[in-house]
């Protein structure tokens, strides 16, 4: 079971999977490496890229401090480096989905000359989660999925920290705009957290941005909809690869 250091001394859980050029797989909230296994990413992505999937600080097999300031967004994206390192990767694409989505954006701010692509879902790149932690934690819906129910029960405080970190985020419009790396946006039309109505605009003022929308689609139905989401993902890699 491979892990990464970070410069603070939290270890990062990391698995790779498959061969080809390297895709970072970053998961949402509650959430760990395995949702990627279970929606059907890896078994798309392994046969063409190498996926390097990462459960986040706080989440799943990674350590869990207990500290709001040791969950911010640049702490994020350096482990994310710290995995590349770790694995021997110089250069990668990216592919998060909603607290994923919001950590490519910190890619775009903080690190982007170790990122080829970056592919964000879920995730608006103007406003936060705006979610609470009582509706969260309270959430029927939320508990009916196994790994969602572990990280509520058995890591609160983390979740906590990873919560009040998203609703401090002040948005991406000005590094996207700015940023030369391509990206990839997209969301579900029923999300409520209003992503797939401020996604396009952004995506229009940005150098080399592409927006999608899954239609019919809420916050986890856009994550599910691998058969929609992951074709789109494939071309936009390889167009990016192509053009290298």
């Amino acid at each position: 079971m491979p892990f990464a250091t970070a410069p603070d001394g939290v270890r990062i859980h990391y698995e790779v999977e498959g061969d080809g050029p390297p895709l970072v797989l970053q998961h949402g909230l509650l959430s760990s490496l395995e949702s990627w296994w279970q929606r059907g990413y890896v078994e798309r992505f392994a046969p063409k890229y190498q996926c390097l999937l990462i459960d986040s600080r706080g989440h799943g097999e990674s350590d869990k401090p207990d500290d709001l300031e040791a969950y911010e967004l640049r702490t994020r994206v350096v482990d994310i480096a710290s995995v590349l390192h770790d694995a021997g990767v110089e250069t990668a694409h990216y592919m998060g989905y909603s607290m994923g989505g919001w950590i490519g954006y910190g890619i775009s701010i903080y690190m982007p000359q170790r990122f080829r692509s970056l592919t964000i879902g879920g995730f608006s790149p103007l406003k936060p989660a705006a979610a609470d932690w009582a509706t969260l934690e309270a959430s029927p819906a939320l508990r009916e999925n196994p790994l969602y129910a572990r990280a509520l029960d058995e890591f609160p405080h983390a979740m906590q920290h990873s919560l009040g970190q998203l609703n401090v985020w002040g948005g991406a419009r000005q590094a996207l705009r700015l940023t030369d790396v391509p990206v990839l946006l997209f969301a579900g039309t029923e999300d409520p957290n209003g992503a797939a109505d401020e996604m396009p605009g952004v995506a229009a003022a940005a150098a080399d941005a592409t927006f999608f929308a899954v239609e019919g689609a809420d916050h986890s139905g856009a994550a599910d909809a691998v058969d929609i989401v992951a074709p789109r993902v494939i071309e936009f890699i390889d167009r990016v690869e192509s053009s290298r």
